[in-house]
């Protein structure tokens, strides 16, 4: 008899490696555990990293190699779904964004998901697809919660405020009245570690920007849209029914 996982977790994220730096032990925690399946939506290709021009790479070269390489990190993690779009990497805010909702809507309508999760409002580093991909997955959220049973979360990757401020790098993070769940994912750094590095194409951000070992933290955090837990929640699914 197949067992069936009782929640899904729907990631949608901009670039190939935000799914692994952002919530890479998250995703392995929920996957390695059997507490539910994870789809993951990279609506572009990445081809306009920074590292392309040290590597001599065209921009076709770099999409081709960071695709293969999400799919890698993928696989690593234990998701079971992943949806590669094509969308201009940098390039989401020049688009009608009910071109992108219409889009997003139907990956989401086919996976089902429990819980949606993506960037924050700020996007971290302030990136325009990780605000732009934020405003159009919470507007897609709005809409399809009230027709389909099984969606009930929005949740954001958020970093605290205070383990951020002493960063030689201009990152946004939230007051801890922001963090709505923070996750134990230290048994499952090996996998996150993994992940991360398949992303080999972009090396030279996990060198220099890993500030504090903030992508293999023990801890990953989490906001929840227009929700006031209680307390912080352990798991992306608390209080949630399958």
């Amino acid at each position: 008899m197949t067992s069936v996982s009782p929640f899904r977790l729907f990631c949608i994220f901009p670039h190939p490696d935000d799914e692994s730096f952002l919530m890479g032990g998250t995703i392995a925690s929920i996957t390695q555990t059997g507490k539910g399946d994870v789809a993951l939506y990279t609506l572009t290709r990445g081809e306009r990293t920074r590292n392309a021009a040290e590597q001599n790479l065209s921009p076709v070269e770099v999409a081709e190699i960071r695709s293969a390489e999400v799919l890698e990190a993928s696989e690593i993690l234990g998701i079971s779904s992943h949806f590669q779009g094509d969308y201009p990497d940098g390039g989401l805010r020049d688009y009608d964004p009910r071109d992108i909702e219409k889009d997003l809507a139907e990956k989401i309508r086919a996976v089902n998901p429990h819980v949606l999760c993506t960037f924050d409002v700020q996007g971290g580093s302030v990136h325009p697809d990780h605000i732009t991909l934020h405003h159009v997955v919470k507007r897609v959220f709005v809409d399809l919660r009230e027709q389909l049973p099984a969606l009930q979360r929005l949740c954001f990757c958020v970093l605290p405020k205070k383990k951020i401020m002493s960063w030689p790098r201009a990152v946004l993070g939230v007051d801890d009245d922001r963090i709505h769940a923070v996750l134990d994912v230290a048994p499952w750094r090996d996998i996150e570690e993994r992940a991360v590095h398949a992303h080999r194409s972009v090396r030279r951000d996990v060198e220099e920007n890993n500030f504090d070992n903030w992508m293999l933290w023990e801890e990953e955090y989490f906001s929840f849209y227009r929700e006031t837990p209680q307390s912080v929640a352990s798991s992306l699914f608390d209080g949630l029914h399958p």
